[in-house]
């Protein structure tokens, strides 16, 4: 398909084709939208992608376009729309992979057939990785297929014929209450204290809690705000933190309450940071020596080495989210209240993720109703 990317000039979307000559040489083409740039940055990016479709097909491009190639652009074309999180994944399994795996066969996009796409998944298994891995691998597949088949690139999406890897169901094994108050006494005055008691009592996601920041804390009122996040992304290659306010799903936007021993963590971690000076409502609480944000790959391979260190059961720092819910539901806590307090985007995602733990709930009625009298 023949590049191309939009340029705003004098208020107003352009779209630039980058056209070449049989000899190669390339010659730009700009071609107006008639689009205000202020919200119509979508409109003129689906404008731009039917232009370029107009083009390949008049010269006969499109159908002979090579698979890897149009992976190449679809990615590329993608990077607008999808959080920088995701983006970074889908260039990762891409470039990393998957190009690299159909760029050697030339198949064309037209030519995809399912074998192929088995051919791929039969490949990362004697790899040997783990098959929740070709299932991601599938999926970013599919989806680049999906857009092919809605762009009438293909008259069918060849992955959709494919039988779906098995995701492999990882069983949470998170911390009881006693672990918890285990662990909470064996780190005082540990580096990583304050953002685990905060992880313990509020479930925070790793990127949440590296981007919680004075501001959105309320003493008066002892609430929590959860409104942004660090996350770890690549720049030109180079690992890069990126802070962003816009978390990936609406659910995850959330107040949450401040019990007792968190607030007095907290206020205890300020005074000592700032004392009696003014506190800046955009520093962040959890930081380094520096100043700077923990970094997530840091905090991340640090968690289990202070659990070693103190003869604790091995988790996943993500397992004190769960076992946040954990304490949530051992409390009697309905399961509409755990999903809002995790902010997750259903409440059947509470579900799938905690029904075995509601068991020991299911077993205490059972327990009722062999008494009854």
């Amino acid at each position: 398909m023949i590049s191309g990317h939009l340029s705003a000039k004098a208020g107003k979307w352009y779209m630039v084709l980058e056209l070449r000559t049989p000899e190669g040489k390339r010659i730009p083409k700009w071609i107006g939208t008639g689009l205000p740039i202020k919200g119509n940055k979508h409109k003129a990016e689906e404008m731009l992608y039917q232009m370029r479709l107009e083009y390949s097909d008049a010269r006969g491009t499109s159908g002979n376009m090579l698979f890897s190639e149009y992976l190449k652009q679809w990615i590329k074309d993608r990077q607008c729309e999808l959080a920088k999180a995701t983006f970074d994944s889908y260039k990762s399994i891409l470039e990393g992979q998957v190009i690299q795996f159909y760029a050697p066969k030339r198949i064309a996009l037209s030519a995809l057939r399912p074998a192929d796409i088995i051919a791929y998944h039969q490949e990362l298994r004697k790899k040997g990785v783990s098959e929740s891995t070709v299932l991601r691998h599938h999926a970013v597949i599919h989806k680049a297929l999906e857009d092919a088949y809605y762009h009438e690139l293909i008259s069918a999406n060849p992955a959709a014929r494919v039988r779906r890897p098995r995701k492999e169901v990882y069983v949470i094994k998170p911390y009881t209450a006693q672990e918890c108050r285990q662990l909470l006494d064996s780190i005082q005055g540990e580096k990583l204290e304050p953002m685990l008691t905060m992880a313990i009592y509020t479930g925070m996601r790793r990127g949440e809690l590296l981007g919680l920041r004075w501001g959105t804390i309320d003493f008066s009122a002892n609430i929590i705000n959860v409104q942004h996040e660090v996350i770890r992304g690549n720049v030109d290659g180079k690992a890069a933190l990126f802070a962003q306010d816009k978390l990936k799903r609406t659910a995850s936007l959330r107040t949450l309450p401040m019990v007792e021993p968190l607030r007095n963590m907290l206020l205890t971690e300020r005074q000592r940071r700032y004392g009696e000076s003014q506190v800046k409502a955009g520093d962040y609480v959890f930081i380094d020596e520096k100043g700077h944000p923990l970094k997530p790959n840091y905090v991340t391979t640090a968690f289990p080495k202070l659990l070693a260190k103190y003869g604790l059961r091995p988790i996943r720092l993500h397992d004190l989210r769960h076992s946040c819910a954990n304490l949530l539901i051992t409390a009697r806590a309905p399961l509409i209240e755990v999903q809002q307090w995790l902010g997750h985007s259903s409440i059947q995602t509470t579900a799938d993720l905690y029904s075995h733990l509601t068991f020991q709930e299911k077993l205490n009625s059972a327990e009722t109703i062999k008494n009854f009298e």
